[in-house]
């Protein structure tokens, strides 16, 4: 066959591959039209869940991570507990989000919000797999969270210069959080509409730093008050503070390694709420979201009345 046939052929080959996959495509379901690398949405996107990584935990039992993403660019999802945003095993259902932030980070992290909560599976249920659904804008993802790949294994220990996750305690003599799963407080904390509540924890940082050259042995904490679960997202006065500005600012007092932060939430609708506390070490130079490291997570559930 000589140049001419042979590019005719291809000619031919390419037309009838065409002619195959337009009626291909127009038969798949609009969500897989679209999907993965299609250009992300004001709204009507999905919101998926993450599996983070698993912690291997002294007394055999198993820490897993989860987080999530909202593809919208606008849209803010809010999917409550029950069919469309549920746990399984059911023991285990009940701690994730309902509330889902357009994020907007740039980098590695882009529109990821990692460590949002984390569920620990006892010795005796090893081998369990943790499964987070959510159902949104016609797409259903579920997502395994197991304890199987080294890929997914994260770690407690210090960082490159010392760094580990903060410490939250909502009483100096109560419970402390110093991971993703964290701490609830040990009552509801009740609110009125309108009326402004003041919500507070005591934070520590916790690297060990002594046997390093680092500028400083503590580095000021970064906080984040934001919607967990709820019917509508609070006002807070103060709802986000980096480590450098509180650094800057000469806030709270760090002599005994302990400083206490404050918000006032203000709720605009009755209703069951948790609010989730951040509390960051990214002013240190071996700590960012982008390597999972290093911050902790504490809850504060608020039942707010007409």
């Amino acid at each position: 066959m000589n140049k001419y046939k042979q590019l005719a052929a291809g000619t031919i080959a390419v037309a009838l591959m065409g002619l195959t996959a337009a009626p291909l495509y127009a038969q798949m379901p609009d969500h897989l039209r679209d999907y993965p690398l299609v250009q992300m949405r004001k709204s009507g996107d999905f919101v998926a869940p993450f599996f983070d990584g698993w912690i291997k935990n002294s007394d055999d039992s198993v820490t897993m991570v989860f987080g999530f993403m909202n593809r919208n660019k606008e849209e803010l999802v809010d999917i409550p507990l029950g069919p469309n945003n549920h746990i399984e095993p059911a023991q285990f259902d009940g701690v994730q989000p309902t509330h889902f932030p357009v994020y907007n980070r740039g980098g590695f992290v882009g529109i990821r919000e990692r460590g949002a909560f984390a569920v620990t599976v006892p010795a005796d249920m090893a081998g369990t797999e943790v499964i987070w659904t959510l159902n949104h804008a016609g797409h259903s993802y579920s997502i395994p969270g197991r304890a199987t790949s080294t890929a997914y294994e994260m770690s407690r220990l210090e960082r490159a210069l010392g760094s580990l996750s903060p410490a939250i305690r909502f009483d100096m003599d109560g419970a402390e959080s110093t991971d993703r799963e964290g701490i609830y407080t040990s009552s509801t904390i009740t609110a009125s509409v309108g009326a402004p509540v003041t919500l507070s924890a005591y934070v520590q940082d916790r690297g060990n730093r002594g046997g390093y050259d680092v500028d400083s042995l503590l580095f000021p904490l970064g906080t984040e008050w934001m919607l967990h679960q709820g019917p509508a997202i609070p006002e807070f006065d103060s709802k986000a503070i980096t480590g450098r500005e509180r650094g800057k600012n000469g806030e709270g007092s760090m002599s005994d390694g302990w400083t206490v932060v404050t918000t006032q939430a203000t709720f605009w609708e009755p209703g069951d709420y948790v609010i989730r506390l951040r509390v960051d070490n990214f002013a240190a130079p071996d700590s960012q979201f982008d390597n999972h490291c290093c911050w902790s997570n504490a809850y504060v559930p608020v039942t707010v009345t007409p």
